[in-house]
């Protein structure tokens, strides 16, 4: 009997088509916050997760499968090392991995509260491989991401400072859970609704 809960050839090219439009729209929107990174360095990723985060819960519904925050992470991943970031795949798979328990436990893969939770700590140790790499090694971290100048002072200011990386966490976490909380909206006007996604 076939396992309703593995993922198969077409849940991969569902994962695929959503990682890299998510991509493409998370680049848009950092582009977009660059020129306010200055002063607003700890909204800024949560500016990108909140409008990011209906592509997610699309995706975790639409396939609703143990593995696919997993292979969503792998993804992510292997864009960025191939983007001369390879420090980052470690630390998008840990998430996921850990995003997965968290699902697999509550049996969540169409729970919104459980896909809210898995993905808020998957964001959280992909968004901390910044600072732990900045941590060991600030001149090899800036180099690869080519952050230079009045910017890297900024990065410095509150990626080492305790106020503001509890700050970017506080608003890191309200953005998913808001951004959950709207694309599930979505989903049900637009999807549910209309059959093309299942919500059970």
């Amino acid at each position: 009997m076939k396992n309703k809960n593995k993922l198969v050839s077409k849940d991969y090219l569902t994962i695929g088509l959503y990682t890299v439009v998510n991509l493409v729209i998370s680049f848009a929107l950092s582009i977009l916050t660059t020129p306010f990174l200055v002063w607003a360095y700890p909204y800024a990723t949560a500016f990108v997760l909140f409008f990011t985060c209906p592509i997610y819960i699309l995706l975790a519904f639409k396939v609703g499968k143990r593995g696919t925050l997993l292979t969503f992470g792998i993804i992510n991943g292997l864009f960025y090392t191939i983007m001369g970031a390879p420090f980052v795949l470690p630390f998008t798979m840990l998430g996921a991995l850990l995003g997965e328990i968290v699902l697999a436990k509550f049996g969540g893969y169409r729970s919104l509260r459980a896909q809210t939770i898995a993905y808020t700590l998957y964001n959280l140790v992909y968004g901390f491989c910044n600072y732990i790499i900045l941590a060991i090694s600030a001149e090899y971290y800036f180099s690869t991401m080519q952050i230079e100048g009045v910017l890297r002072d900024a990065y410095v200011k509150y990626m080492t400072t305790p106020f503001w990386i509890v700050v970017a966490v506080l608003t890191l976490i309200v953005a998913i859970v808001l951004g959950c909380l709207f694309g599930y909206g979505l989903l049900k006007k637009h999807f549910i609704k209309s059959g093309l996604v299942s919500k059970q």
